[in-house]
């Protein structure tokens, strides 16, 4: 039964979207954290912790396709005072993620090698990416349980809980991560992989302080003695979750198929594009902040039966994150040099960096587009546009004129440019299917 005796708040973009900016903030700067850390170690270690990185975040794609689910399912929930519900969903999502974590342990510690090779790596750094992957891929089970009570909170309209409590753990991660990489004391050095333990460890350690104030009744979401699987709830989930797994999926596999692309050029040219890309991820979680908000206030609307509302919010939002990444775009282009030669020094290496934090830069206003108007559409349970829009701009954007690219011999340079392509087919079907507004009844489908 729902709760008719509370009343849903006003959902305000900045206090949504802030704390979420900030605590992806925060863990994009854990990751060039850990690059400027191992970068005393060499280029080929940069090249393989960023390699092993993309993969593991590859492989966490079923983690996110569920939790693309549990935002939509806790948001119509919450929309509609049924408090219950929004339980049954976070219960039904931390068991569904618990279940593909283990499945995952196994599954990597035979894929490994195979997956890190495809960057171009061998010998001792091949071996040395792999083994971070293996040790990486067994804190999963803590990583996949945040990411749920995470989006379930946001979902919630709590976006402050999840980043002060990430922010513990991204402190320790640093921390960890110079003792271990280097030793300290009776601490050996362990490389590259004490960057894993360290990553692992303060996954484990969130995910515990999470666990125990969501079982003290101290989050806004409380845990109910109450039976929470049912086959409608449970294909409900999945059937949000899988169109989001496919998305996904083709991101991460553009992702990888441009590094490959881009490996083809030289340790130095994907070096650069790993450094880049995290570059980009301080950028790119200002757009999942909106994207989140987005989301949350998309939902919520949408179960209190409000959908004039739910699209005015969404224009509102594009306006705020439009503003905000073109700035972001312009600092970029006019300080990439300074910004990339604090992560690199070598000329050839940082060079490459220069042009593609240029190309980074142009994209930005049009990635606010694809984060806003696609976080509205996940919100609203359309998860299978935003798959369409991807693999379009995949296949047409990148894929096509990287192998054209390629083939004509250019340089890496072009290769790069491929991305504009990419973002301006994407914005521009993300526009085109949100005014259609077909996104209002895409829940009552799923």
């Amino acid at each position: 039964m729902s709760d008719t005796t509370i009343s849903t708040p006003r959902l305000s973009l900045f206090r949504l979207a802030g704390p979420t900016i900030v605590g992806n903030l925060l863990l994009s700067m854990v990751h060039l954290a850990a690059i400027k850390i191992v970068a005393a170690l060499g280029a080929e270690a940069v090249a393989a912790v960023i390699a092993a990185d993309r993969i593991y975040m590859a492989i966490q794609l079923i983690i996110f396709s569920i939790t693309a689910g549990t935002t939509t399912m806790v948001a119509y929930a919450w929309g509609a005072h049924n408090r219950d519900e929004a339980d049954r969903v976070v219960k039904i999502s931390a068991a569904l993620c618990l279940g593909a974590s283990l499945a995952l342990c196994l599954v990597v510690q035979w894929l490994a090698t195979p997956m890190v090779a495809i960057f171009g790596l061998s010998g001792d750094i091949l071996a040395e990416a792999s083994r971070y992957l293996k040790i990486l891929i067994y804190f999963n089970v803590f990583f996949s349980f945040l990411a749920v009570i995470s989006a379930a909170l946001r979902a919630a309209g709590d976006a402050v809980t999840p980043v002060w409590v990430a922010a513990i753990g991204n402190v320790i991660n640093v921390v960890l991560a110079y003792l271990f990489v280097y030793g300290a004391g009776p601490l050996p050095a362990m490389g590259i992989t004490g960057a894993a333990y360290a990553a692992g460890i303060s996954y484990a350690l969130v995910a515990g302080i999470f666990y125990w104030l969501w079982q003290q009744q101290r989050l806004l979401l409380k845990p109910q003695s109450q039976s929470f699987f049912s086959r409608e709830r449970a294909r409900r989930l999945i059937r949000i979750a899988v169109p989001a797994g496919i998305e996904q999926s083709i991101f991460n596999f553009s992702i990888i198929a441009f590094m490959w692309v881009v490996s083809l050029y030289g340790t130095e040219a994907f070096t650069a594009y790993g450094i880049g890309v995290n570059i980009l991820s301080v950028s790119i979680v200002i757009g999942i902040g909106f994207s989140i908000a987005t989301a949350t206030m998309t939902g919520q609307n949408l179960g209190a039966g409000r959908p004039d509302d739910a699209e005015t919010a969404a224009w509102r939002n594009l306006k705020v994150s439009f503003a905000i990444m073109a700035v972001i775009g312009l600092l970029i282009g006019l300080n990439a040099r300074l910004i990339g030669s604090f992560f690199i020094t070598d000329p050839v290496v940082l060079d490459y960096l220069v042009g593609l934090m240029v190309m980074v830069a142009i994209v930005q206003p049009m990635m606010s587009i694809e984060f806003t108007f696609g976080g509205a559409l996940r919100g609203a349970g359309d998860t299978r546009s935003p798959a369409r829009i991807m693999f379009t701009g995949f296949l047409f954007g990148r894929v096509l004129l990287t192998v054209v690219f390629f083939w004509l011999g250019l340089s890496v340079y072009w290769v790069y440019a491929a991305l504009i392509a990419d973002y301006i087919i994407k914005s521009s079907m993300y526009l085109v299917i949100f005014r259609r507004g077909a996104w209002k009844t895409a829940y009552g489908g799923a």
